[in-house]
């Protein structure tokens, strides 16, 4: 598979990612192929056919207070939460330059953490 620029709807799908709209199954469905991913307690793997994304999708600093809000209130788990931030520090279509960029960076590094996998019942 040739790797190639994001089209614009794969780029809503992305950013809907960030929004929590969608689940990492689910994005890897709608991107057709053209994003795999292995996300487990040990290790995670991600292999991409796109190119990043020219302009990247944009991270701020809401996205991860919403992510953090909905986990408080038990809309998403300790694993997606994780998995959610993982995904964007892995995944060259998303970027967070900027005034916030170093807090974003360490606040998706330490959310992304497999230590904060739930443990099993």
């Amino acid at each position: 598979m040739t790797a190639r620029q994001p089209t614009a709807q794969e780029r809503e799908v992305l950013a809907a990612f960030v929004r929590l709209e969608i689940s990492i199954p689910a994005l890897c469905e709608e991107l057709h192929g053209m994003l795999n991913v292995s996300f487990g307690r040990q290790e995670r793997r991600l292999t991409s056919h796109l190119l990043p994304a020219e302009p990247a999708i944009r991270i701020e600093m809401q996205h991860i207070e919403n992510a953090m809000d909905r986990h408080r209130r038990g809309e998403i788990s300790t694993c997606e939460l994780s998995d959610w931030a993982a995904m964007l520090l892995m995944n060259d279509a998303y970027g967070w330059e900027g005034p916030d960029e170093d807090k974003i960076a360490d606040l998706l590094n330490r959310l992304s953490a497999p230590s904060l996998y739930e443990k099993p019942v």
